[in-house]
């Protein structure tokens, strides 16, 4: 979900050389208008400059100089498709070398035709082999063309052409990370942090990478950096919260969670982290809080719903939360987390049918979930329909042999079914699993009543209460046989 800053776009320091170098060729013309747009490009007044440099191209149509200017002008504007034309007729007109052909790339790499910008940063290298930023601009079109081999290869050599440009460092490491050379890459982000300690994008991304090779106590302190340079970097706070993630420190992780939304109040991702922390935390209003936020940006999100049906439901909204919950499924019909949630509010609501058919919606996407079997079958009893209870009862101890709830929900259903010896086996396992269910022991000597074996009932009577001793059940049951007791009294499973 998460990554850090992206590569840098054609920079303004290629302009500026640019610029130099025309400034040079025309030396001591004698074009007063070519020298006026120059003089209100140096003095900041852009859009006049540009005014000036189209009257000189309509002045004269062979005027490669006007059209280089030109295109280099709108280029600083970002209108691409603009700067593209000036600087194609220039080229008509035979106007070549370093600067044009890096411009020609800069504005192809600005409308995104990057496999045309490619050869025209190649070519403006045969000219000026080692010029940095024209190789930085040939890596990330490189990069952007999915060829991060090449962008590396020419990152490299505009580093070593300019080994204390931070951004190329920057920008290289990005190459490097999205190669999977990680330590590289970290390297990288190191060298360019030394060079401009209090960038906070540098530092953002540093942080980034060491998380990513999970050494999170290094990215927290990165991202820490980052943070002291620029308190609203948004980067630095989303990976912060990441790292407090990982390390369980959901407080902390809320917190900067807390701070990305507020940069960013349209960033689902962040609510929805923020969410699932309040929801681990229980702060369950909170939660909805969240969830609401993404769900209000993008209604369709099935998970959003049912997490939010979920911290509804926690925090007393049974009704919305049922709601939510039933859209969820409605969304996403495959949704596992969905269908138990929905279930387990209809359980607890006593909404049997509903939560039946919930249970049931679980299973058959999930026919190995234990949980979705027992309190199937625990519903189903309920409903005096012991022989399906049954059969998901058995169903739940072959899921896990070692369950004693599996065995006790047998042990229930052929007591119901009168099977009272299958059921007196089947309690007797589950006390077997859990020496400490009270209720198991309180069964067994139900059915063990039922054959007459009463001195063994009583017995299974006292280990009921012995292990809880508020067993309501088990100390009636066993009170029964006092001699002031109605000893015809039936027995009361638990």
């Amino acid at each position: 979900m998460m990554t850090g800053r992206r590569l840098l776009s054609n920079r303004s320091v290629s302009f500026t050389l640019i610029v130099m170098c025309c400034l040079i060729c025309l030396a001591g013309r004698a074009f007063c208008d070519l020298k006026a747009g120059i003089a209100l490009y140096k003095s900041g007044k852009l859009d006049e400059a540009i005014a000036e440099f189209k009257k000189c191209a309509e002045a004269d149509p062979k005027d490669a100089e006007s059209r280089q200017w030109l295109g280099f002008l709108l280029l600083k504007k970002s209108d691409y498709k603009g700067a593209l034309a000036s600087l194609q007729e220039a080229r008509a007109l035979n106007a070549d070398g370093a600067e044009i052909r890096c411009n020609l790339g800069m504005a192809y790499s600005g409308m995104g035709d990057y496999n045309s910008a490619v050869p025209e940063f190649e070519k403006a290298l045969t000219f000026r082999k080692k010029w940095p930023e024209c190789l930085d601009n040939l890596g990330t079109a490189y990069l952007r063309l999915k060829e991060v081999g090449k962008a590396i290869d020419a990152y490299t050599r505009a580093a070593a052409a300019a080994p204390n440009d931070v951004d190329i460092r920057n920008n290289l490491a990005l190459a490097l990370q999205e190669a999977g050379k990680l330590d590289d890459a970290i390297a990288e982000f190191r060298k360019a942090a030394a060079l401009a300690p209090k960038k906070a994008e540098i530092a953002s991304n540093l942080g980034w990478a060491l998380k990513r090779k999970k050494d999170f106590k290094a990215a927290g302190s990165a991202f820490g950096k980052a943070l002291a340079a620029d308190p609203e970097n948004y980067q630095a706070h989303l990976g912060l919260a990441e790292v407090y993630t990982a390390l369980g420190e959901r407080d902390k992780a809320a917190r900067e969670y807390e701070a990305a939304v507020r940069l960013k109040p349209g960033d689902t991702a962040s609510y929805y982290n923020l969410g699932v922390i309040y929801l681990k935390s229980g702060q369950f209003a909170k939660a909805a809080e969240a969830f609401g936020a993404v769900v209000k940006a993008t209604p369709d999100d099935a998970e959003a719903l049912a997490y939010l049906g979920w911290a509804q439901f926690k925090s007393g909204n049974p009704k919305d939360a049922v709601d939510n919950l039933n859209l969820a499924t409605e969304k996403d019909p495959k949704l596992l987390a969905a269908w138990v949630n929905l279930a387990t509010v209809q359980t607890a609501q006593g909404n049997a049918a509903d939560a039946i058919k919930a249970w049931q919606s679980v299973i058959a996407l999930s026919p190995n979930n234990l949980s979705a079997h027992l309190n199937l079958g625990s519903l189903l009893l309920r409903e005096a329909r012991p022989e399906e209870a049954l059969t998901h009862y058995q169903a739940a101890a072959r899921i896990d042999p070692k369950s004693a709830d599996a065995c006790f929900g047998m042990g229930a259903a052929l007591s119901k079914l009168g099977k009272t010896d299958q059921a007196i086996a089947d309690y007797r396992k589950a006390t077997e699993l859990d020496p400490k269910m009270a209720t198991a022991y309180n069964n067994l000597g139900v059915e063990l009543e039922k054959r007459g074996k009463v001195e063994e009932a009583k017995e299974q009577y006292r280990k009921a209460l012995k292990v809880d001793p508020k067993n309501d059940e088990a100390r009636r049951n066993l009170e029964r046989f006092d001699e002031k007791s109605d000893t015809k009294a039936p027995p009361a499973s638990g």
